[in-house]
């Protein structure tokens, strides 16, 4: 039995909570809502967020033409890790842990690997789980009172879902390994300072839509081509930009801008 197929023979409490996609135009807002957990996923929820990411990938359907993503948690919290009632209740049978691990690390690394802008938004907690979350986006916002935590250690466990490789590609090596073995939230000034965070703001929600925005009015290529250009480069790929700009060099959005800029 796969982890969606467990997931959906569990009871009620095994899939509270929620997470949606919504559109505004052409920025789709991926929202992580069961605050009365302060967001923890729960395993339908984490079926939930591997469907919306499965969606954007696909940009078809009422998604067809999205341009970035932010990326937020509902009433003040972006999300504090995992559901630790429902998967202490449904969660802890043998082999169950790396199906679960598995189908997170996918959905992270298919978060990761959009092709358009991907923008969080944190205030309150991103603790755990929700930290791996947050290392999938692109960029972060984050409130000044936000708490960012790689706590798994604390909870005698390690990060599963690709965040430890991703706060390494951050921080480097010696300072995801002191993040890793204190175990403590950072504030958000610390996370700031350490690469994790790129900017603090009032209403980090706000200047996520404005970031995401921004990215969604450039030519379509700022999204298709810019993102997996960087993490070709990142792979070790030496021939990827001299390829990429072969391939969108007097493409329709090239000759498109040119005119533009002309008629000015």
């Amino acid at each position: 039995m796969t982890f969606r197929e467990r997931v959906g023979a569990l009871p009620a409490d095994g899939r509270r909570g929620e997470v949606r996609v919504d559109r505004d135009g052409d920025v789709a807002i991926i929202t992580i809502d069961h605050p009365s957990a302060r967001n923890a996923m729960s395993p339908g929820m984490m079926v939930q967020l591997a469907d919306g990411v499965g969606a954007l990938a696909g940009a078809s359907g009422p998604l067809t033409g999205v341009r970035a993503v932010v990326m937020v948690g509902a009433g003040g919290t972006f999300c504090a890790g995992g559901d630790l009632a429902a998967v202490q209740d449904h969660l802890l049978q043998p082999g169950i842990a790396r199906e679960m691990q598995a189908f997170m690390a996918r959905a992270c690394d298919a978060l990761a690997g959009l092709p358009m802008l991907v923008v969080a938004a944190v205030e309150g907690a991103a603790l755990g789980g929700g930290a791996e979350l947050l290392s999938a986006c692109d960029v972060v916002f984050a409130h000044p009172s936000a708490r960012i935590g790689w706590v798994q250690a604390a909870m005698g466990v390690s990060p599963g879902f690709g965040g430890a490789r991703r706060l390494v590609g951050r921080v480097g090596r010696s300072r995801a390994v002191d993040i890793l073995t204190h175990a403590r939230p950072l504030s958000a000034a610390e996370a700031l300072n350490l690469g994790i965070v790129d900017g603090i703001a009032e209403d980090p929600l706000g200047r996520a839509l404005e970031r995401a925005r921004e990215a969604a009015s450039l030519p379509a290529v700022a999204g298709t081509a810019v993102k997996p250009l960087v993490d070709a480069i990142l792979a070790g790929d030496g021939g990827a930009e001299a390829a990429t700009f072969e391939r969108v060099w007097g493409g329709p959005e090239h000759v498109a801008a040119l005119d533009r800029f002309r008629r000015r």
